[in-house]
């Protein structure tokens, strides 16, 4: 059965729920509808930018909220939806890269509506997750409508509740009305309930439907300014790096022009006003404004050829800021947004304050309901400095790094590369010129490295790094497929140590067997889950893949493509170059990482574990 996380994390909610049950907390309590979207730009909406059309957006803009300084704390689609779901830092949520199906987020973590199903809420997930699994039903909420991983812009089927439905034209378009017709059902309840709708547009590949042809074609769209900048000097850890817009390497069709690349983008962002229109007009109809907070957003920014760059993964505002709308019942100065610097992980705790009146201690995130006072009454901004964090497999192409940003000056600094760059935003907001080696800013760059090390320390981040695995245990027959560490050590378990030699583990004495299993006893000394993948690969020939299993208390969670293949199991075209290996889930203190490896005389001899994850906070037994 898909996600036990909802038990595994029943203490924790069932002591929250005790904390808010002596409120009154049935009493009116808001509905909540919020719609997510991926890699849309903060300003790409009509009521920021005057060549964008989009009236929906800019309705919500003047109705509540659209708030001029929003960001996320991750780079990169799954960790910063983690993020969102959970209120904490990705490095908390499990999540620090993409996930498909190598999932601990989903038996680690706790997502806010789950919680609100605790309280009474009815509950509903409808369109893109990317968090993994996304085809079955899930624990905590009454109708979950996925597709697999980002899915497809045309004809994708939608799993209802762990069934497939047949679907035609545009994602979005049925994502919106399928959000609509539930807003439409779940009004005639009595019970509150909390809606989130996840949208595909603008993500790659820019394939926009047919009726957005005539859209913005007489537009003219002006290269940024940084387009040409050369960076080489003055942004080493970027330069060879990521990727090239003006390689058209962001998206499939072939746009032939720089005009052609940003209006496919910005007609499907135009969609995007579409789809919450539609939503919006479901809310309103069903009589529900009064009592519903509603909220907009996306998962991070895009760049359109700022540096020369596309797509997101970096610490640059065009990627770190995002559009967010939010309209409360009974909102105070409606239409004039506060100044502070919100973030996406702020949803969760502001949900869980305004519908329980209470928020987990667990959340980092803070809630915005003390921001109903006019500036004046409060006595100091919401924070005075967020924190960014991205990693990523494929460290080579696209270097990991960590970023503190307060309201004037941002520092970046490169994980696994001796580099850094500082920028005054006062005075270059286009963030070209790097001071971190300019007279003047040395206090400036002392404060923010302190800063950033407290932050670290504080939320237990843990740096990830290749991990030397020098033994692992091997059983061709079990006696449990969910073992304990000290199972494994005993003698007589069954299980059998073997050692690393000549940089290798060699099991070709396993090959006559269909299968063996694999355990790796591992310590977590951290609170959370400070993230470990593993991958096989046979040294001889690295072409060929080993095809494996991974387990989580007795339950399959993970199976790698080539596993896949053999037994006839179909996926994307794409799925191979996103096969990032087993991210096992882990709790603090000591698990099993379980694997079930198909064996085969050719592909044994000469294997190699490569693991990486929390080094500081991981012990091998």
């Amino acid at each position: 059965m898909k996600i036990t996380s909802i038990i595994i994390a029943a203490c924790a909610v069932l002591s929250f729920a005790r904390i808010v049950s002596g409120q009154n907390i049935t009493a009116k309590r808001p509905n909540v509808v919020i719609v997510i979207s991926d890699d849309h730009r903060h300003d790409w909406m009509g009521h920021k930018n005057s060549l964008m059309q989009t009236p929906n957006l800019n309705r919500l803009a003047e109705q509540g909220w659209s708030f001029p300084n929003a960001f996320v704390n991750a780079g990169v689609c799954s960790p910063s939806r983690a993020s969102f779901l959970t209120g904490k830092y990705m490095h908390q949520a499990s999540a620090p890269d993409i996930v498909w199906d190598n999932n601990s987020f989903l038996r680690t973590q706790i997502m806010f509506p789950q919680r609100l199903k605790m309280l009474g809420y009815k509950t509903g997930y409808i369109g893109k997750f990317h968090l993994g699994e996304e085809e079955k039903p899930t624990p905590g909420f009454d109708l979950w409508a996925s597709f697999e991983f980002v899915g497809g812009y045309f004809n994708q089927n939608i799993w209802v509740n762990g069934k497939e439905e047949k679907m035609s034209g545009f994602t979005d378009d049925n994502v919106a009305e399928m959000a609509k017709n539930t807003i439409e059902e779940w009004s005639k309840d009595d019970e509150p309930f909390c809606l989130i709708v996840g949208l595909k547009s603008p993500h790659i590949p820019f394939t926009y439907p047919e009726r957005m042809k005539e859209y913005y074609e007489e537009t003219h769209f002006p290269e940024p300014e940084t387009f040409y900048f050369d960076y080489s000097d003055s942004k080493p850890g970027m330069a060879n790096n990521l990727i090239n817009a003006r390689e058209w390497r962001a998206a499939i069709p072939a746009y032939g022009s720089f005009q052609e690349w940003v209006r496919s983008y910005t007609r499907l962002a135009t969609t995007i006003d579409q789809s919450v229109g539609t939503v919006m007009n479901a809310v309103e109809e069903a009589g529900l404004n009064g009592n519903t907070i509603f909220i907009y957003t996306s998962d991070h920014g895009y760049s359109l050829g700022e540096f020369n760059m596309c797509e997101k993964h970096y610490a640059y505002e065009q990627i770190i800021r995002i559009p967010m709308i939010a309209r409360f019942p009974d909102q105070k100065r409606r239409g004039t947004p506060p100044g502070d610097m919100v973030m996406l992980m702020d949803i969760a705790p502001t949900v869980m304050d305004y519908c329980a009146g209470d928020i987990p201690d667990e959340m980092e995130g803070k809630s915005w309901r003390e921001l109903e006072e006019p500036d004046g009454e409060r006595k100091k901004p919401l924070r005075d400095a967020l924190f960014f964090d991205f990693w990523h497999n494929q460290r080579e192409i696209l270097p990991p790094m960590q970023a503190i940003r307060t309201e004037r000056y941002k520092l970046i600094d490169y994980e696994y590369m001796p580099y850094k760059e500082l920028y005054d935003l006062e005075k270059d907001p286009l963030e070209r010129e790097n001071l971190i080696d300019s007279a003047g800013y040395e206090t400036v760059k002392k404060d923010l490295e302190k800063r950033m090390s407290k932050w670290k320390k504080e939320t237990d981040w843990v740096k990830r790094d290749k991990m030397a695995l020098n033994t692992i245990y091997i059983s061709e027959s079990p006696a449990s497929k969910k073992p304990e560490p000290a199972d494994i050590l005993k003698r007589n378990s069954g299980w059998t140590p073997l050692k690393r030699e000549n940089g290798v583990f060699d099991l070709s004495a396993y090959a006559q067997s269909k299968t063996c299993y694999i355990a790796i006893p591992v310590e977590n000394g951290s609170n959370y889950d400070p993230f470990i993948n593993l991958r096989i690969t046979n040294q001889e020939n690295k072409k060929a893949a080993i095809p494996y299993l991974g387990y989580y208390k007795g339950e399959v969670i993970y199976s790698n493509v080539v596993w896949k293949t053999l037994h006839g199991i179909k996926t994307p075209a794409f799925r191979g170059g996103f096969d990032f290996g087993y991210n096992a889930p882990l709790h603090a203190g000591q698990n099993v990482i379980l694997i079930e490896l198909e064996t085969d005389k050719g592909l044994l001899a000469e294997l190699d574990f490569s693991v990486v994850g929390g080094v500081e906070k991981l012990k091998f037994l």
